[in-house]
């Protein structure tokens, strides 16, 4: 019941942002459209050409600060500012709001107010009945026809994002098929149209989807993980588990791991070896396959409820000998993939195990990927099987040398 609500809401301020009275609004209209929208109401402010700076004063920092931490210059203006002569019908100068709403100065017991007059736009006429047109089949699985009136409603108006993500969701749907996978299941992703769950061709790695989203990426905890911000990823593919020994030599490269067990995570490898064996991997199944990005890794990395020990191998349970005495970096070792609790997206040992390089260099945020140079330090996530708990937070960075080679480096597949 959530996505249609949703929708809507997407839909309707999609709408709004072709209105004129919230270009006119200025920055303000970004996040505050509901004030704009009232301050617009009466056409009052709007016809005297102002905005919302000349009550709430250039307010930058507050407009700089993503997360609503800054309030504006002037959080709650008076309406003498402009208004010094008093009311046209009171004369009084103070205490407006009495009578009249705050952002749209209408007096919402003034039977007289104009009522809006709007005029049909035939292209948006088109753009609504075509995406209603494209839900309704959408909703019976027509997808071919679908497909066609959600990119009708997308050239009606090409600067619509949902509108073209709906089309390519339907045409999907239609043809599902991904090059180097198969298909486990029935399960869709509404949104995008992808298979929730998949297979690389010929092996035993599986693959699970994690939807488009706006996350918060970063931590105030560290240095290098601030500020933090929000970043968008788009849909991708994360293998279940770490890439395990066994599935390493499938290609036929040596394993490098220092503990051999076919079900361990393969271990002690740089990040150019990951190239190497991604590069094999997708010359066999022409699957497309490579390292998530840092910030697709944050974005899949969410810890399930409940304590850590339950859902990862690190400092407190993977060492051998007496509990509680002295450990050289030895006595510890990684452990088989999945025999933790998975997280919320149902991927095993995000956190601990083995550390994961990304396909990122490191640089400071906030976030931007660039590719980099063959020398440029690597990011690696999720901390490992030696770590105390604060290095396995989601949002804790770390690099390294792209040709260094560590026994507690290990990779995840993404696609």
């Amino acid at each position: 019941m959530v996505r249609p609500t949703l929708a809507g809401l997407v839909f309707a301020l999609s709408l709004a942002a072709q209105s004129p009275q919230l270009k006119q609004a200025g920055v303000c209209s970004r996040c505050h459209v509901a004030q704009v929208l009232e301050w617009s109401v009466a056409a009052k402010h709007v016809a005297a050409q102002t905005n919302c700076q000349a009550c709430h004063g250039p307010s930058a920092a507050h407009v700089a600060n993503e997360r609503n931490q800054v309030k504006p210059d002037r959080p709650v203006p008076t309406c003498a500012t402009c208004h010094n002569a008093g009311c046209p019908k009171t004369k009084q100068t103070q205490n407006c709001q009495s009578c009249h709403h705050p952002h749209a100065l209408a007096n919402p017991n003034d039977r007289q107010l104009r009522q809006t007059q709007t005029t049909a736009d035939p292209v948006q006429e088109t753009y609504k009945t075509k995406m209603a047109e494209g839900d309704r089949l959408a909703a019976i699985r027509d997808w071919a026809k679908a497909k066609e009136a959600y990119e009708t409603a997308s050239k009606a108006r090409p600067s619509d994002r949902r509108a073209a993500i709906r089309a390519r969701m339907a045409g999907r749907r239609q043809n599902p098929e991904l090059p180097g996978l198969e298909i486990i299941g029935t399960e869709y992703d509404e949104e995008s149209g992808y298979p929730r769950r998949v297979r690389v061709k010929g092996t035993s790695i599986e693959l699970l989807l994690v939807p488009a989203a706006d996350t918060d990426i970063g931590s105030d905890q560290w240095p290098a993980t601030r500020p933090v911000h929000s970043v968008h990823t788009e849909p991708f593919y994360l293998s279940k588990t770490e890439i395990t020994q066994q599935q390493w030599e499938l290609l036929g490269l040596e394993n490098p791991s220092p503990l051999k067990e076919p079900s361990f995570p393969v271990h002690n490898i740089s990040w150019t070896d990951a190239q190497t064996w991604i590069a094999k991997l997708n010359q066999k199944t022409q699957g497309n396959f490579r390292l998530p990005t840092e910030a697709e890794w944050e974005r899949a990395a969410q810890p399930a409820e409940g304590p850590l020990e339950d859902q990862a191998w690190y400092r407190a349970n993977t060492a051998s000998g007496a509990t509680g005495a002295f450990k050289e970096s030895t006595a510890y070792a990684p452990k088989p993939v999945a025999t933790k609790n998975p997280n919320k997206l149902g991927l095993y040992d995000m956190q601990g195990n083995v550390a994961e390089w990304c396909q990122s260099i490191l640089k400071s945020y906030p976030y931007t990927e660039a590719p980099g140079t063959k020398d440029d330090l690597r990011v690696v996530r999720g901390g490992a099987y030696a770590d105390s708990p604060e290095y396995l937070n989601p949002a804790f960075r770390h690099s390294e040398r792209p040709a260094r080679r560590n026994p507690w480096l290990g990779l995840r597949l993404a696609r």
